[in-house]
């Protein structure tokens, strides 16, 4: 199986839908077989890719994780977006919001999605990338997100909340993965919305004070840009509706420097 790659926030707004949206894109462009996996209710992710979760007949993350029969094919979208061939879909819905109370019962209930790409490794192999989608929380829902994970990106943009945000994640997952027994996955953190100033440059030194989050850190920043809504919008993902902009090197930069990391 590829890479599963698990983007995660304890705080909204700090661009993380973008960044998967805009990354699947690029790794779609290059060639990879990629798997997009929405598990936020808010289902974001979902409509950006041009899918609509009231469709009749829709199933997605939610039926996968309630009924662990169910087949792959029944929930993968196949390549909504005619452009991105080798891109796929898992969609979400609002009603995941209600599955969470059914996990809670489970036993083992942070390795139900861990389980599941087990069972069906075979299929899971054509996809050189899983990337996830989560909210901005440490619900079980999600902790089967990273559980399951490679690599975990934990996105911020530059305020104060954000950092906090970023140093709260990194304890609360760190005392999780101490009691489950498992690896600390974190892979890296990204930062959105930056812009050319004084206080984005003192943010960043700030930050660089803490060295743990100075190693995580990507040398890469995503500037804060109206291009972002405007793919969204568009349905399309930065490298199809802005592929000369500065933002879309950016995001081909962090695309190639987390690569590297994960390749190490």
């Amino acid at each position: 199986m590829g890479k599963i790659i698990t983007f995660a926030t304890l705080k909204g707004g700090t661009g993380k839908t973008t960044s998967v949206f805009s990354l699947g894109g690029i790794l779609g462009e290059r060639g990879f077989n990629v798997l997009l996996v929405d598990m936020d209710p808010q289902a974001n992710l979902t409509s950006n890719m041009g899918m609509d979760e009231t469709a009749i007949g829709y199933m997605g993350i939610k039926n996968l994780i309630e009924d662990n029969r169910i087949f792959p094919e029944e929930v993968i979208v196949k390549a909504p977006i005619k452009e991105l061939s080798k891109v796929d879909v898992i969609g979400s819905t609002v009603a995941l919001t209600a599955t969470e109370m059914v996990m809670i019962k489970k036993p083992n209930r942070e390795f139900i999605l861990s389980r599941y790409l087990e069972r069906n490794k075979l299929f899971f192999e054509r996809y050189d990338y899983i990337l996830i989608d989560t909210n901005p929380s440490m619900s079980i829902l999600n902790q089967n997100a990273f559980v399951v994970s490679d690599g975990i990106i934990v996105v911020g943009d530059f305020g104060v909340n954000a950092l906090k945000g970023i140093e709260l994640f990194l304890a609360i997952w760190g005392e999780i993965v101490e009691k489950l027994e498992l690896p600390l996955n974190i892979e890296g953190i990204l930062l959105n919305k930056h812009e050319k100033n004084e206080l984005c440059r003192e943010y960043i030194e700030y930050c660089c004070e803490d060295e743990e989050i100075k190693r995580l850190l990507f040398n890469t920043y995503i500037s804060k840009s109206s291009s972002i809504p405007e793919a969204e919008l568009e349905r399309r993902p930065i490298n199809i509706s802005s592929k000369n902009s500065k933002l879309y090197l950016e995001f081909d930069d962090f695309a190639n420097e987390l690569l590297e990391r994960l390749n190490r």
